[in-house]
């Protein structure tokens, strides 16, 4: 079974920063007055204003807030429906998972995205659709912070797998240590067009297609 993450491991990161970003930095002001957003303004502060600033704040700062990330998603969803969104995933990866589906092999999505924006992500590539090829998403919510071991016995735990079944895809050193403490195998991706990310001491691939 797999468990990829996104930015830097099926998608290029700049895209999130330099796109979705600012896409949902420019919506803060208006979306934070919205009656479908109340529930997660509160979480940030009494007053709309001074919860716009915190959220702006955070964007700049790329903090994995989970307000933050509940709202972007929404933005977000609102984006890609109206098409001026499209998210990006690197060409080597659409093959990949087509294999992995056609071998039955269960794929799913950890990200410190919510679940709703990784299901908006994949639908939205520029290669198509592409959510059809994931059993199932986590985010910081379901499962807890990315470097925690425990989020990844979670994982485990509901997908009803054994640690040892489970491989986890990731650009980052502390998450793979966090999921090779669980028991899990790992596989870092540390693709040049991210800047070649060093993925510690794990399995090290440029491109999905040496999976």
């Amino acid at each position: 079974m797999i468990v990829t993450d996104i930015e830097g491991t099926t998608s290029a990161i700049s895209h999130v920063h330099q796109v979705l970003f600012p896409y949902s930095r420019a919506r803060i002001g208006d979306w934070v007055r919205r009656p479908e957003a109340a529930s997660v303004v509160r979480e940030v502060a009494d007053d709309p204003d001074e919860a716009a600033s915190i959220l702006v704040g955070w964007i700049d700062a790329d903090v994995k807030a989970t307000p933050l990330k509940t709202l972007q998603g929404l933005i977000w969803a609102e984006g890609y429906a109206s098409g001026e969104l499209t998210a990006h995933v690197y060409d080597d990866v659409p093959p990949v998972l087509r294999r992995w589906s056609a071998d039955g092999v269960p794929v799913y999505v950890y990200s410190s995205g919510s679940e709703l924006a990784q299901r908006l992500w994949f639908k939205h590539t520029q290669h198509g659709d592409l959510l059809h090829h994931f059993a199932g998403h986590f985010d910081t919510v379901s499962a807890g912070p990315k470097r925690d071991v425990g989020s990844y016995q979670a994982i485990a735990k509901s997908i009803g797998a054994e640690p040892s079944e489970l491989t986890f895809l990731s650009d980052v050193a502390a998450e793979l240590d966090a999921a090779a403490e669980a028991g899990w195998q790992t596989i870092g991706v540390s693709r040049p067009e991210d800047g070649s990310p060093d993925t510690g001491n794990h399995r090290r691939i440029t491109s999905f297609a040496q999976l």
